[in-house]
């Protein structure tokens, strides 16, 4: 099977800067053979002589890097420029500053079209420290590229106050404690290059999930407001339980048919038989557990830990009691998937996610 190319999103809202970004590491020689897809080539600055050819919608570079505008069509853009050449080492995606990620990631990962040629890497969100509070307080889409992100870039430190970037990353590690945030000003070019190509975000979801389960963290903003940021909670779950490969699947669909709406961000590692999977949710988008070579913690509990909006810690973790979830064995008389236990057993696990109330709203 050919192997599927990595794709990166950056995003970040309007000013941010993740533009200066690219324009900073476009031209970098380790950066030849990369697709980067953005929305206007206008904004990018690229000396004229580093150009190799140009059609309307396509730049090649000297060192091998092609350019791609896309005004909305991200499938069609990406499948007509794949099917051109098959064979770059990265893909980079630049999304509007006021566009919601989460489609996008949502449409690599399951388009028919294109899910099979590439495959999600990482959302890297470019976060302004001048301007975040008001960004954050006024646009949703903000909102959801910051508790989205798995990498977070903050910039403009250089023209912020001290205390008022400590401010920012405060709010920023409630908001989003899965993230790795990197002060953009105190990375050099080449650092922020590794951060397209080689940052190992498996390694960082390992990472952050230990530091978090150890810490146990159950907070929630007390302050009275109709602001999005103030309904934000993150928990963390560790499990001793026996998860089963059908109590997983059950849980991970009602997951995210009843609970979606409020789950800005869900990461977990844990055992299921003898294997070791990573499971990872943003918002409605649920990507496919990855299998781990080995168990990566010193003690033997899964761990998952979510970020949610609107949704009280006992509604979430009552849930988890769905992971042992067992069918039984099936006899050469059984014409019904499920047997009369299963069915049982089934009705209970749905009244712990709380889907006839779900369904009646």
């Amino acid at each position: 099977m050919k192997k599927k190319i990595p794709t990166s999103i950056i995003t970040g809202f309007l000013g941010s800067g993740k533009t200066t970004i690219l324009n900073d590491i476009i031209n970098y020689k380790s950066f030849k053979n990369t697709l980067l897809i953005i929305n206007e080539f206008g904004k990018i600055s690229i000396d004229h002589h580093l150009i190799k050819k140009k059609s309307d919608d396509k730049i090649v570079l000297n060192n091998g890097c092609l350019c791609c505008s896309f005004s909305g069509d991200l499938v069609k853009t990406l499948d007509d420029t794949l099917n051109l050449k098959s064979n770059f080492d990265r893909i980079i995606i630049e999304t509007s500053g006021l566009a919601d990620p989460i489609p996008i990631v949502q449409t690599i990962i399951s388009d028919q079209i294109i899910s099979g040629k590439i495959k999600f890497k990482s959302l890297i969100t470019v976060v302004d420290a001048v301007n975040f509070q008001n960004d954050l307080n006024n646009h949703l889409e903000n909102f959801k590229q910051i508790t989205s992100a798995d990498i977070i870039l903050l910039s403009k430190t250089d023209i912020s106050e001290k205390s008022k970037k400590l401010e920012v990353l405060k709010e920023l590690k409630r908001l989003n404690p899965h993230a790795e945030i990197f002060d953009k000003n105190l990375l050099n070019k080449a650092e922020i290059k590794k951060l397209f190509t080689n940052f190992n975000v498996k390694k960082l979801t390992i990472d952050k999930i230990e530091n978090n389960s150890k810490r146990n963290i159950k907070f929630l903003h007390k302050k009275v407001s109709s602001n999005e940021t103030d309904k934000v909670m993150s928990i963390s779950v560790n499990i001793k339980q026996e998860i089963t490969k059908d109590g997983l699947k059950l849980w991970l669909n009602a997951l995210a048919r009843f609970k979606s709406n409020n789950l800005l961000r869900m990461k977990g590692i844990i055992r299921v038989g003898n294997k070791v999977l990573l499971i990872n949710a943003v918002q409605k988008v649920f990507h496919e557990p990855i299998v781990l070579d080995k168990w990566p913690f010193n003690d033997e509990k899964s761990k998952i830990v979510f970020i949610t909006k609107n949704l009280k810690s006992n509604d979430l973790i009552k849930t988890i009691k769905v992971l042992n979830f067992k069918k039984q064995k099936k006899t050469k008389i059984d014409k019904l998937t499920f047997s009369k236990k299963d069915y049982t057993n089934f009705v209970k696990a749905m009244n712990d996610f709380d889907a006839l109330t779900t369904l009646d709203r």
